[in-house]
């Protein structure tokens, strides 16, 4: 992969551009591989709740097939309904879409942002059509304190993943020890690592700077980052790529 190097970043700060061929919808790239073109984004999709009453049962969006690439999408704010499967899903859904596989029509009744991962090439992790990660248990994450982790998918071939971090409030040892914090210096020399915080506060020591829901990095293997508090606490939404 050559995504990059983007420590966090609010990503509010990118503007949001129109989709062409996608009337009502807009997007932020956060990231792209210019030697595959893989990409990361959010997509704000306008509420139309009007639309979705009116041509529910025949809806003018279209049923979509991308032959090409592989697509995780996660839904950060706001409610989606799939007029094939019926359903509604709101804010902390997830799918992942191997190529070929069908999905839509959409409305988006309240509005919706997604965080949505395009990657063209191999990847072998399972057909997930939207489901609720809520539905998942936490773990402990083995070694780290206070996290817990939610699995949603992982490539038997490589041992990529990508999951949910919930760290869990730390403002007394924030406030105690953040000239010298307890937590390490981290440094992955074997994945990528992409994190979007979905929900709560993240507070980098090193680049002394506090990271709210919406904030976004990109890591290359060897890309120093923390020590980490979460004086509020915090969930992120994780993409682990070996390679």
């Amino acid at each position: 992969m050559a995504k990059p190097e983007l420590d966090f970043f609010d990503t509010e700060l990118i503007p949001w551009k129109t989709i062409e061929g996608s009337p009502g919808q807009y997007e932020r790239i956060l990231s792209k591989d210019p030697e595959t073109g893989s990409f990361t984004r959010l997509i704000m999709s306008m509420p139309d709740l009007h639309y979705s009453i009116q041509d529910y049962k025949s809806p003018k969006g279209k049923l979509l097939c991308h032959e090409d690439h592989w697509e995780e999408v996660f839904i950060f704010k706001g409610t989606l309904i799939d007029t094939t499967l019926n359903q509604t899903f709101k804010a902390g859904s997830y799918a992942c879409r191997p190529p070929g596989m069908k999905h839509g029509p959409f409305f988006h009744p309240t509005g919706c942002i997604s965080f949505e991962v395009k990657t063209f090439g191999k990847m072998a992790k399972p057909e997930l059509d939207f489901f609720d990660t809520e539905l998942i248990p936490w773990k402990t994450i083995e070694g780290s304190p206070g996290q817990y982790e939610r699995i949603l998918s992982k490539d038997p071939e490589t041992g990529s993943f990508t999951r949910l971090i919930m760290s869990m409030p730390d403002l007394h040892y924030s406030i105690q020890d953040y000239k010298s914090p307890k937590g390490k210096l981290l440094c992955h020399e074997d994945h990528w690592e992409e994190v979007f915080i979905f929900k709560g506060t993240l507070i980098d020591t090193t680049l002394n700077q506090t990271f709210k829901a919406g904030s976004y990095a990109c890591r290359p293997p060897g890309m120093k980052h923390g020590p980490f508090f979460h004086p509020t606490g915090c969930i992120s939404f994780e993409v682990k790529t070996y390679v």
